[in-house]
């Protein structure tokens, strides 16, 4: 059964808090193509967008006083590193310091409550991960950078190649400047599809735009399984 929009009532144990509506239409298809028999992603995690960046600490600070947080075994934060991962990391961790919550020393690490016994806690274990590695070594960037990496088109490395090309001659002979360069390269990608024209990145997630089995999606999938642990 495919995951559904719950909002702010907690009714899962297992909770993701992501940036923004891409983030979370694009984890929730993900976790929907991952389920089997053996761990159903789709069934026992929930996914909330927590909005901006600057939102989390009042976020979290909502989220400890919302009906069901006493019962969360484990909470992951997902937010972009942008241009700055460290600062990024420092971001979520003093959210969560600010929040009395336990907070990882990096991503990838899950960090248990003071008395590592989360089952006699009503604090759940913590672990944050930042896009687009999602693993031990973040690397500055965003969801679309991953998005962009992770293409299921076999023509895509081409493809990729031209829209890099575009750019680059709208900059050098049109002065173009683009801000957000990571965004222009895959919605660029999009435009040029008719399957995926004017979609947003959850929208082209459910049309088959990614590959789910990419190794670059690999420190993911572990890291979930580890929600579980």
């Amino acid at each position: 059964m495919p995951i559904q929009d719950i909002g702010w009532k907690i009714e899962k144990q297992y909770l993701i808090v992501c940036e923004g509506r891409d983030a979370e239409g694009f984890l929730k298809i993900y976790l929907n193509s991952i389920s089997d028999t053996n761990t159903n992603f789709s069934e026992d995690i929930q996914i909330i967008n927590f909005g901006g960046n600057n939102e989390l600490t009042n976020r979290l600070k909502n989220l400890r006083n919302t009906p069901g947080f006493d019962n969360l075994k484990s909470l992951l934060i997902i937010r972009d590193a942008e241009t700055d991962f460290k600062s990024a990391m420092q971001s979520i961790q003093k959210s969560l310091e600010s929040n009395e919550l336990p907070v990882p020393k990096s991503p990838f690490m899950w960090e248990l409550p003071k008395d590592e016994t989360p089952e006699k806690d009503e604090t759940p274990k913590i672990g944050f991960l930042l896009f687009p590695t999602c693993d031990a070594e973040p690397t500055n960037g965003t969801l679309e950078d991953l998005c962009f990496s992770i293409l299921s088109n076999t023509k895509a490395p081409e493809l990729k190649q031209e829209i890099a090309h575009f750019m680059d001659t709208l900059r050098e002979k049109h002065q173009f400047n683009f801000a957000r360069p990571f965004k222009t390269q895959l919605h660029t990608y999009f435009s040029i599809h008719d399957k995926y024209v004017s979609l947003k990145i959850g929208e082209a997630a459910r049309a088959g735009a990614f590959d789910w089995n990419h190794a670059k999606l690999a420190p993911l999938k572990e890291f979930l399984l580890k929600m579980f642990i």
